[in-house]
């Protein structure tokens, strides 16, 4: 089963104000998405994969200017670059996922039920809540995030009447007394189909 690429951190379409240093020039230009690990450019100008650039930039307006080292990590012909970031305070990219979480609750078309998570990890077990589920992943809240890195095991019920689904995931990034981002991993192809099957119906 061919499956697609997902990406480790969450992102929303923005439109923000970005100084782009690169080199000894110093250019504007706008990001036209906002994500917890870098950004997509409007650059009409081919830059190399792999250029370091530095920016600088405010998220929103009540945040402060955050700046961060990035590199070139792809383009898209005829509509920009995306960059990652590769130095950036952990406070600052924790505050970008405190407001990409906020926007997506916010724009979310289709309210979606709580699905309550056992999640069971080295130091215990927490129940935690979720809104937010693909076939990749899922943003559990959590009162106590469980670290990045970390290996956790999953057990939650999509409807009722159906086997409950139990899998492994790995932590992929921790918002304070938010929750935690997770990829599953090594998801069995029915449990892959039966929360497909879960998404479709929650966004008809």
């Amino acid at each position: 089963m061919e499956r697609k690429h997902h990406r480790k951190y969450p992102r929303v379409n923005a439109k923000i104000a970005v100084e782009v240093t690169l080199g000894e020039v110093t250019e504007k230009t706008n990001a036209l998405t906002l994500g917890g690990g870098g950004l997509f450019l409007g650059i009409a100008q081919t830059i190399p994969l792999g250029t370091e650039i530095t920016v600088r930039f405010r998220p929103a307006k009540h945040l402060p200017v955050i700046a961060a080292r990035t590199r070139v990590l792809y383009h898209e012909p005829g509509k920009g670059v995306g960059i990652e970031f590769t130095e950036i305070d952990p406070k600052h990219r924790e505050m970008i996922l405190r407001l990409i979480l906020h926007r997506m609750e916010e724009r979310r078309r289709y309210p979606r039920a709580p699905l309550a998570t056992q999640v069971e990890y080295p130091d215990g077990t927490q129940i935690g809540f979720s809104k937010d589920i693909s076939a990749g992943g899922m943003f559990i809240e959590l009162t106590t995030p469980v670290p990045a890195g970390s290996r956790i095991n999953l057990l939650f019920h999509l409807d009722d009447g159906e086997d409950a689904v139990k899998t492994d995931a790995e932590v992929l990034y921790a918002v304070l007394k938010l929750g935690i981002g997770v990829s599953f991993v090594d998801l069995s192809p029915s449990y892959y189909r039966q929360i497909e099957a879960y998404v479709a119906k929650a966004t008809s």
